[in-house]
């Protein structure tokens, strides 16, 4: 579980690193992954974007970042969950 956790925080740490701070090779694609996840929750109904400034993309709303945040979070838990489960499988059993 310990494994499980520092690579969950590991990989949300990084998440947030490259999203505040998106180097210009990133930025389409840390936009992507932002955009896409509230899209697909636009589409359901949810009020996930703010309002738009005159010919821009709106941001997202406050419920928008929770619900970005919340499906990064779920991602890689199941990420992290995977490695980890793999992990524990070539380690020996303890004596």
């Amino acid at each position: 579980m310990r494994l499980r956790l520092v690579l969950w925080g590991s990989l949300m740490t990084l998440q947030v690193l490259v999203t505040a701070f998106a180097p210009e090779a990133l930025a389409p694609a840390m936009a992507g992954s932002i955009y896409l996840p509230l899209m697909a929750l636009r589409a359901v109904g949810l009020p996930v974007f703010g309002q738009a400034e005159s010919g821009g993309w709106p941001g997202p709303s406050p419920l928008g970042w929770i619900l970005v945040v919340a499906f990064w979070a779920a991602v890689w838990w199941g990420v992290a969950s995977l490695v980890s489960r793999r992990a524990g499988r070539t380690q020996a059993p303890p004596a």
